[in-house]
């Protein structure tokens, strides 16, 4: 997954000029159009390598969101695989924009979305061939192989959205194991073009503030609900949280308020799943 992170760290580290501002409203309609892929991907776990006959059926659509009509606008593209053994969907994002500069700047975000999904859905369906080639050489059947309903999904969730600033995160999971389940947070201020950090949001002081502000919540959670746990607090055989760092996860909310975000296992049970705490700006 090491094409994935660093595709990550280069939309990171995209700069993007401040006209965006400058942009005139406008409502995008999409036109109609089909695109024919070869070749997409799916799936995840690793065993052995094998090479399999399928015919691919591909469907392609773009639906409009109008959630931002001031600086950009956002198209969804939908596209999907059916075969003899997995389902794969990919809805992604593709950010428009009028302004020639601020399309270039668009232009770059959505290549290192493309990236991304390209990358996992690659690695995706790599697996999900060695899984099957296992499968098959310890005794299962192709039908059985078939009734196991593999699916594959990639999607993106809009978290916020205003004339300052966009906040989404693209989702890859797979239905039958977790170990490959990524998410990648995008927060963007339209006004300067610029990727916000929780610096930005929570001040110079953003360490202590959102250190603090998990262990409380951390603490507080434990004694209320008999069924939570985080490593190093009830679960005491693993370290558990310390401290934040500049490349947590987060994304903003609909109140302006940094949500950080972690993966399951990281800092709790899985039994947990990704667990999620809102820093107030005000604290």
């Amino acid at each position: 997954m090491k094409n994935i992170k660093e595709a990550k760290k280069n939309y990171d580290n995209i700069e993007i000029p401040a006209e965006l501002k400058d942009i005139v409203e406008k409502e995008f309609k999409p036109k109609s159009r089909y695109m024919y892929i070869p070749k997409l991907v799916a799936g995840v776990l690793v065993f052995f390598v094998v090479g399999v006959n399928v015919s691919e059926t591909f469907a392609s659509a773009f639906s409009n969101i109008p959630f931002i009509g001031k600086i950009v606008s956002v198209i969804s593209i939908h596209k999907e695989k059916i075969d003899s053994d997995k389902i794969i969907n990919t809805d992604t994002p593709e950010i428009l924009a009028d302004k020639e500069n601020i399309k270039e700047v668009a232009d770059k975000i959505n290549k290192q979305i493309q990236d991304i999904v390209d990358e996992y859905t690659k690695e995706a369906e790599k697996h999900i061939a060695e899984y099957k080639e296992a499968f098959i050489a310890t005794g299962g059947t192709e039908e059985e192989f078939k009734q196991k309903n593999i699916k594959v999904d990639v999607s993106y969730d809009i978290k916020s959205e205003n004339e300052n600033y966009l906040s989404f995160v693209l989702n890859a999971n797979e239905n039958w194991v977790n170990a490959y389940n990524v998410s990648y947070f995008y927060n963007i201020n339209l006004n300067t073009g610029a990727h916000i950090t929780l610096k930005d949001i929570l001040g110079d002081n953003y360490i202590e503030i959102a250190n603090k502000s998990i262990k409380e919540q951390i603490e507080k959670q434990i004694l209320e609900d008999e069924n939570a746990s985080y490593f190093g607090y009830n679960v005491k055989s693993i370290n558990g949280f310390e401290t934040i760092t500049d490349s947590t996860k987060f994304y903003i909310n609909d109140k302006g308020n940094p949500v950080i975000v972690f993966d399951k296992y990281e800092i709790a049970p899985g039994s947990m799943g990704q667990v999620e705490f809102e820093i107030p700006k005000n604290k």
